[in-house]
């Protein structure tokens, strides 16, 4: 590295030193990247590699079946819901009719898991030519009102009209993603329930049920074909189409549409179709399903011809927004005649003139929920078949707890993009006896890590390393101290400036992982409407800054690659580029982090073991605690006690982990075990 005259020049006019703390500071300028679009640029970029739709294979005969099985199978397990729940009894209770010109109508609760009750409505026909009688399951979106509002009621009060028994589960929102629950969890599971409700009543013919809702009701609709083999018709309303159409860079879709690493196996094309040999009908139009019948269509029409149903397909096109008007609603009662009754009147089915009830009418159904202690108590029975840690009493339950740990984590976290460039070194200066270092470190799939490297000018032989990283970034970094030992020192310090550690004589490095420092998710607002290369049909817009964490944390949801999992990817590419480094010793490699980061560099560490020591800071936060970064099916694992585990063979300083995150007794006993009992330091 080259000398430099004087701190003033160091990295240009933006670069001062803070007189007394020795903390550096720059203006934005100065970073590694020279604008903020290229970060912008950078990151939308990802996205949309992320978001590359995945490829429908055409499979036939027991090559699809075995397909079919697995994919069922991971889809189920994206949903929280593999192996499938036990069972439990219905314990249907009905509320008092409501009286119809041709039907019934009455409020049903019915039972999902032990305590957990959901609730529908039932339309009984008064006659029933046939019987037992074809049945509709009415799923519903966000509609105002939900299965009160108008249009959903003339859903279901046509088909009663014309024999179908018809029952409209209710559209309910429930997640807590570290067990593993998300909407889809609540939605899918409701729904095969409600099928094996309408299976239990004596007027249903349990062979003959489809169906049918638009919107977050036709994702219902889709999620069930795919899961379940006893739909027999569908009709998918203002629903399917690939994943990249509803993932934006500033703004997130409903929540509902994502759910946890569905992107890892397949795309929401192939869900759809997942139930052959079911019947399916797409009814489209001008939202995001805009382009479904010339991108998608074909491809599942050739998947339903070489299995030799190719007459189970439908797809209808309206130039209208989004809704299930009165047209589309009439194409799907044709579908339904088709496919339930074997009567194909040629086209759409005319709607019998409805007269829906009040909305107020509809809400005051009530039926008894006595014993229903409401979707909390998911979380405390998704939490009791977790359990808890497992005794470690020696060095070799110790090495199979890490062991496992590990492969859990692999899961958890993801697979990386494959890594690619080279490292660009923007500057090099000296100043004050140290050698100073900017560079951007290439990570996965075209990522570039801002990183600052400090050392001494006249460094000789190997340093130690130093890894900081914290949620504000190296700027936050050199503006206070990162804490922990400096490494020329016998004593613990926790203020040692970053500055101090290097003239002491260690290579400092301070990455901005993702996403903190220049790679922080809000610096990228107002810059990414116009990087996006793919078009989408029904364009939500950017948000405001705020709205920009969010949304990447739910599309990381689709993708299976958590925040966190991304930035102990940077972490992991960093280390690669410091060890190929000269003044690098590969024995003795620090990692620290503090805040949301310490949860990444946590993760890291864990991995690898190249890592000698880590001191990390979690400031009172843990997955328990839901105040972590968001890591979907972690707690089924474990929480940062246990975690940190998995380094009992190493160096751990930890420091503000809440009591909700573990018991560090248990802790102790596994770094006993490990056969390193002084390796562990805890502080406040």
């Amino acid at each position: 590295m080259r000398m430099a005259t004087a701190v003033g020049t160091l990295f240009g006019l933006g670069l001062s030193q803070a007189l007394g703390s020795e903390a550096w500071v720059w203006e934005r300028k100065t970073n590694a990247f020279g604008e903020r679009r290229e970060v912008a640029a950078m990151l939308v970029g990802y996205l949309e590699e992320m978001c590359r739709p995945k490829a429908l294979n055409v499979r036939k005969g027991d090559e699809f079946k075995a397909h079919q099985k697995a994919l069922r199978q991971k889809l189920l397990e994206c949903a929280g819901l593999w192996p499938l729940p036990e069972r439990v009894p219905l314990d249907a209770r009905l509320s008092d009719p409501l009286d119809h010109e041709w039907c019934t109508v009455r409020r049903v609760a019915y039972q999902l898991w032990p305590e957990v009750y959901s609730t529908g409505l039932l339309y009984m026909p008064k006659q029933l030519a046939e019987k037992p009688a074809p049945a509709i399951l009415r799923t519903h979106g966000h509609w105002p009102n939900g299965n009160a509002n108008a249009e959903v009621q003339k859903s279901c009060l046509a088909p009663a009209k014309m024999g179908y028994v018809v029952f409209s589960s209710t559209q309910s929102h429930y997640e807590d993603l570290p067990l593993g629950i998300s909407h889809q969890t609540l939605m899918i599971w409701n729904n095969i329930r409600a099928l094996d409700y309408l299976q239990s009543l004596p007027e249903v013919d349990k062979a003959r049920i489809g169906v049918t809702g638009c919107s977050g009701g036709g994702l219902q609709a889709q999620m069930l074909v795919a899961a379940d083999p006893r739909v027999k018709a569908a009709s998918i309303v203002g629903m399917t189409c690939d994943y990249r159409e509803i993932v934006f860079a500033g703004a997130a879709h409903r929540a509902c549409n994502h759910f946890p690493n569905i992107m890892r196996h397949t795309d929401e094309p192939e869900l759809s179709a997942l139930g052959l040999p079911c019947p399916v009908q797409y009814l489209t139009m001008n939202d995001w399903t805009r382009s479904f019948e010339a991108n998608n269509y074909p491809t599942i029409r050739k998947l339903y011809e070489a299995n030799g149903l190719a007459d189970r397909l439908d797809c209808k096109y309206w130039p209208t927004g989004h809704d299930y008007a009165q047209p589309k609603r009439e194409r799907m009662y044709w579908w339904m005649e088709k496919w339930l009754r074997n009567k194909d009147h040629g086209g759409p089915v005319a709607e019998p003139k409805c007269k829906p009830f009040p909305v107020e009418t509809i809400e005051k159904l009530k039926a008894d929920m006595k014993g229903d202690k409401g979707f909390g108590q998911l979380s405390r029975l998704y939490a009791q078949k977790a359990g808890g840690p497992p005794k470690l009493a020696s060095r070799e339950d110790w090495l199979a707890y890490r062991q496992k740990m590990r492969r859990a984590l692999e899961g958890l976290l993801g697979k990386p993009l494959t890594r690619r460039g080279e490292a660009k070194v923007v500057r090099t200066e000296e100043a004050d006896g140290l050698a100073v270092e900017r560079v951007l470190i290439p990570s996965e799939g075209g990522i570039l890590v801002p990183t600052l490297l400090i050392c001494p000018a006249a460094c000789v032989g190997r340093l130690p390393v130093v890894i900081a990283c914290a949620d504000g970034g190296k700027d936050a970094l050199l503006a206070t101290p990162v804490g922990g030992v400096s490494p020329r020192r016998d004593t613990r310090d926790r203020d040692v400036p970053p500055t101090e550690m290097a003239r002491s004589g260690a290579l400092v490095v301070l990455p901005d992982v993702r996403f903190t420092g220049e790679v922080s998710l809000r610096a990228m607002a107002g810059l990414t409407g116009g990087l996006l290369t793919f078009k989408a049909c029904s364009p939500i817009g950017e948000g405001n800054p705020a709205s920009f964490d969010g949304a990447w944390q739910r599309n990381a949801l689709l993708w299976g690659r958590p925040l966190t999992g991304m930035a102990a990817t940077d972490l992991a590419a960093v280390l690669d580029y410091v060890l190929a480094r000269q003044q690098a010793d590969p024995d003795k490699i620090t990692l620290r982090a503090r805040g949301g980061a310490a949860f990444a560099a946590l993760f890291a560490a864990a991995w690898d073991d190249r890592v000698g020591a880590l001191d990390a800071d979690f400031g009172g936060r843990g997955f328990q605690k839901r105040n972590a970064p968001l890591v979907p099916f972690v707690l089924q694992h474990g929480d940062v006690v246990q975690w940190a585990a998995l380094l009992a063979d190493r160096r751990l300083t930890l420091a503000g982990v809440p009591p909700e995150a573990g018991d560090t007794a248990w802790l102790k006993d596994a770094f006993r075990a490990a056969g390193n009992t002084d390796g562990l330091s805890l502080r406040p």
